[in-house]
This record gives structure tokens, sequence and C-alpha cells, in this order.
């Protein structure tokens, strides 16, 4: 069962965008169907719009086409007086555009602009999202690791007086694989309980149980409250849940001074354990050619319950999609699919971070990277974010190129060759960098575009067409008048 945070570090994130996300993610169960639904709404919708920004664009390319003869006349007759070259054009220009030239300019801006804002605004909500994802699935880890020491502590405590090497302790823990923790719902009261279970065939025996909880802090009864001026309450000392956390991670696991022998200070529970292997695999034999064998620790045996809970929470709770392992981090080869500690301090805040968290985090991040980590990536999102722009841009441009040669039409050559080059360049920087979330809504809405560009242009080729029969109508009937 999956315990979720109450005390995340990072906020949940709100706005608009994070709303509407959360509402598609509810039908989907699935925060990328979620992504991937929303996007393809969102370019349909965004489709219509766009339709006006390229019959804007069409209708100032046929007037720059109709203009072209007369343009090179001009440029050919003030070759050498750039000053009237210039003056003459901005003449014609304003003889055939007239105000539909800034209309049109208008119109795409507004276009170029929502664009913008709904691109970045959208960057900015899935980046913050991102953090709080990464600060919340630690922070689950982090609560189910705390509880499985807490419980063995008030187990210990509470039957045997703080005594970790009582022969029942030991004597339970040497069966450690048959132990598991497990997370469940008091029926009673509702309230979320961690129980340490020993498997014993069919049946189940509950060693111990506690309350599930995500704050250890309390009050410190061996520390006398400090005085306080008279009508005030005393100070009483509080130790922090990290603090309370760290001081079991201190009975279970021998803090070592330099130059002590790495074990001495071990509960050993099975003196001869596990043969020891060198780093070829084969058995390691003392001086006089007898195998040596490693011992079997305490904190080894209980490490590794509680690892199995964190692996399951983690196998439960991960965030994957297809190759994607994590995708609150970039596809990439370099990129950990489980957060390193200096991530973690920066997306929460060097000043969100408790006293202590490092050593909390190096006590189970350390061996769940050993057992999960995972490349996050291959540079897939990235590459198809930069082939799907390049490809959306060819079917404008082929489209355009077969209905001027449908129609005898001489294009006009277009100046910015440079956008069909940074466009995509850009989009794939932001696939490479940030998060595969962010990644995947590029690459989805570029398919869609890319999609729906054939029948906007065909869209706006008819209306074109249908203006253009009203104007020689309408030209016809003037004409037809004057006799």
């Amino acid at each position: 069962m999956a315990i979720l945070s109450t005390l995340l570090s990072v906020s949940e994130p709100s706005g608009f965008w994070i709303t509407i996300i959360k509402a598609f993610e509810a039908v989907t169960n699935n925060y990328v169907l979620a992504i991937i639904f929303l996007t393809v709404v969102i370019r349909v919708i965004w489709g219509l719009v766009d339709i006006f920004s390229k019959y804007s664009q069409q209708k100032m390319n046929a007037m720059q086409a109709k203009m072209q003869p007369e343009l090179e006349k001009i440029k050919a007759k003030y070759a050498n007086q750039p000053q009237v070259m210039q003056q003459k054009q901005n003449e014609l220009y304003r003889r055939n555009y007239g105000r539909s030239y800034y209309g049109s300019c208008i119109i795409m801006l507004v276009v170029m602009i929502l664009n913008l804002v709904i691109f970045f605004t959208l960057f900015a909500g899935l980046n913050s999202m991102a953090a709080y994802k990464i600060s919340a699935n630690y922070d689950n880890l982090k609560y189910n690791y705390e509880n499985c020491l807490n419980v063995v502590n008030e187990y210990v405590v509470n039957n045997y007086d703080g005594d970790y090497n009582n022969p029942e302790v030991k004597d339970l823990f040497s069966d450690y694989e048959n132990l598991e923790f497990i997370v469940e719902i008091n029926p009673e009261n509702g309230e979320q309980n961690i129980s340490l279970v020993r498997k014993n065939g069919e049946q189940n025996e509950v060693v111990y149980t506690c309350k599930y909880s995500t704050d250890f802090s309390r009050v410190d009864e061996s520390v006398t409250p400090s005085e306080t001026p008279e009508g005030e309450q005393p100070q009483e000392a509080i130790i922090t849940s990290n603090e309370y956390i760290i001081s079991i991670l201190n009975k279970i696991f021998p803090v070592y001074e330099e130059g002590e022998e790495i074990g001495s200070k071990e509960i050993v529970l099975i003196e001869n354990y596990q043969p020891e292997l060198d780093a070829e695999g084969n058995q390691v034999v003392d001086a006089e050619g007898n195998p040596v064998y490693k011992p079997l620790y305490l904190s080894q045996a209980i490490q590794n319950v509680a690892m199995n809970r964190i692996e399951n929470v983690y196998d439960v709770n991960k965030d994957s999609f297809l190759w994607i392992e994590n995708i609150w981090f970039a596809d990439s080869p370099f990129q950990d699919s489980i957060v390193d500690y200096g991530t973690l301090k920066s997306q929460i805040g060097s000043a969100n971070i408790e006293e202590g968290e490092e050593q909390i985090y190096n006590a189970f991040m350390v061996d769940l990277k050993d057992a999960k980590n995972r490349v996050n990536g291959y540079y897939i999102l990235p590459i198809l974010c930069v082939l799907v722009a390049v490809l959306s841009m060819y079917v404008n441009t082929l489209y355009n190129k077969i209905k001027n040669k449908k129609k005898g039409i001489t294009p006009v050559k277009q100046n910015g060759k440079w956008v069909q080059i940074i466009i995509p360049v850009l989009l794939g920087i932001f696939a490479l960098f940030y998060n595969s979330v962010f990644a995947i809504y590029m690459l989805v809405s570029q398919l869609v575009a890319t999609i729906l560009t054939p029948l906007q242009l065909f869209i706006v080729d008819k209306i074109i067409d249908k203006t253009k029969k009203k104007e020689e109508d309408k030209v016809t009937v003037d004409y037809s008048r004057k006799f």
C-alpha cells in the first residue's frame, strides 16, 4: 500500500494548467496519459485559432506574389538610388496592402504571443510539478523507512528495555528472510498502522504494530524545561523528527571512529553465515587454506527487511512510461532514475532541508540506488521532438509547393529560413535538459500540429478562393451595370 506524505517538503503546485491536468489525471489515472490527452485537446482547439494566422499569412503571400513583378522592376530601375527604391516599394505596399497589411500582422502577432504564453506557462507548471513529485516520492520512501526503524525500536524498547543484544531479538532477526513490514488501515479508527510480521507457513504472526507517522518530533523528557518570565509557559526541549530517527540509526548501525575495525561494534546473529568471495567471485581462504565466512549482523538483517518494504513502495509508486524510468527527469542515459541528494536538495531548497537529512538519505537511498537505479532514457524524446518539428515544417512547405504548382503560381522567396533550424533545435534543448513530461507534451503537440496542418491549409485555401470568387463576382456585376 502506498502511503503519501502529509508533510511534504515542497507544497503541491496549483494554477490553471495544474488544475486541468489533475482533472484529466482523475479520469486516466496516469499522469502521462493526462498530459497526452490535454495536449491533443489544446492542439485541436488551437488548430481552429491558428487558421486565422495561416489565413493572414496566405493572404500576405498571395499579395506578395502578385506584387513581385513590380518589385523586380523597381529594383532594376532604382538600383543606384536606394532611398528612392525604398520609397517606391513602400508606395507599392500601401497601394496593395492598405490596412489589411497591419491587420494581418496584428493577427499573426497575437496568435504567436498566445502560443508562447501557453508554452511557457505550461512549462513553468510542469517544472513546479516535477519538483513537487520528486520531493513527494522521496518523502514517501523516507517515511516508510523511518516507520520501519521505529517499529523495530519500539519493539525492542517496550519488550526488552532497549537491549538490541537480547537473545530473543537476535533470534527474531536471524530469521529475517521470513520477516516483512506491512502497512494497513485500522478498520476501527481509519488510522494507518505499520506492523512487523513474521511469516509462518500460511499464517502471519504480527510481532509488533505502531501507528504510521510522518512526524516523529517529541518533547525530550530528559531535559528540564528552561526558566521563563513569570506568566509564560516554560520552554520544553523538542527532539525533531530527524534527530529521533538518527538516534535509532545510531543504535542499529554503529558509528565507527577512525582506526576502529569495521564490525567490531556490530551485534552478530550468525557467525559463519555466508562464504566470503573475492572480486572474481571465488571463495576467499585464510593463510591455512580454510574457507572464510562472513557473519550476519543484526543491522544487516534489519536493513534487509526494511529495504524489502522500500523497494516494494518504489516499484508501486514510481512514475515511469515506456522506456523512461522516471518521467520527472530528462530522457537521458546520463540521468539516474533515482534522485541523488544534490538534486533533492536543489528541488526542495537548502533552507527547507532539516539538519541530518543527508544521513537519513544515505541510510536507505544508497541501497535503493544499488538495487533499482537505471539510466533514465536514451535521448529518444529529444530526437523525436527535433524530427517531428522538422517534419511539421516540411509538411507545411510541401503542401504550399504542391498547391502553387497545381495553380501555376510562382512561389515567393521566403525570408527567415533560420526559423526552420532554430525552432527544432530549441525544442530539442528543452527536451534534453528538462523533465520528460514536458518533452512528451512538446512531442505530442508537434505530432498533432503536423497532422492538422494540411487540413488547416486546405480550409484556408477554400476561404481564400471563396473570398476571391466573391470579389470577382462583385467586379463582374459592377462592370455589367455600366452598360
